[in-house]
């Protein structure tokens, strides 16, 4: 492995654990849908959800990746280049959809994902084009929550400066 491509795994790890644990406070259960599983973030969050005990629904690029992502134990693994994936995880959870989305897609993938989740589910927008805002998807969904994830533009975000004023 390169330097560069080794220098990358934090990065990948820390957006993953941040959209899932932070944000949308994954449990044991809850079912997953990690788009691009096979890329840098998918394979983090893989790992992550495969720890926490949730059930997990890839979808990946090409049969390599996607017969990648079986050995890994991914029993529910779709094609991220098809919108049939809609209709695979909703017969797959038996119509009841997902808790959580993570996503990288951009245009119609969007709301075929977002119909996906469950009352009260969660979307984490890791992606760079077609960043919809929370008011957005609420409207298009209903009762879910949000998130567009961009962890390179928080670290570059100045920090607050509190001013106190001392007793007198």
């Amino acid at each position: 492995m390169s330097f560069e491509d080794a220098a990358g795994i934090p990065m990948a790890f820390l957006t993953a654990y941040y959209a899932l644990h932070t944000l949308a406070r994954m449990k044991a259960g809850d079912r997953v849908l990690i788009h691009a599983a096979a890329g840098g973030v998918g394979l983090a969050a893989v790992r992550l959800a495969q720890a926490a005990g949730a059930e997990i629904y890839a979808s990946a690029g090409n049969p390599e990746k996607r017969e990648f992502l079986r050995t890994l134990g991914v029993r529910h693994v779709m094609d991220s280049r098809s919108l049939e994936f809609a209709d695979e995880v909703s017969t797959q959870t038996g119509g009841h959809g997902v808790d959580i989305v993570l996503n990288s897609l951009a245009g119609e993938f969007i709301p075929k994902s977002l119909s996906l989740l469950s009352e009260g589910g969660r979307f984490l927008e890791i992606g760079k084009r077609d960043i919809w805002t929370a008011s957005q998807a609420q409207q298009f969904r209903g009762a879910i929550s949000y998130h567009a994830v961009a962890l390179d533009r928080m670290m570059l975000e100045e920090p607050v400066q509190v001013e106190h004023s001392s007793p007198k």
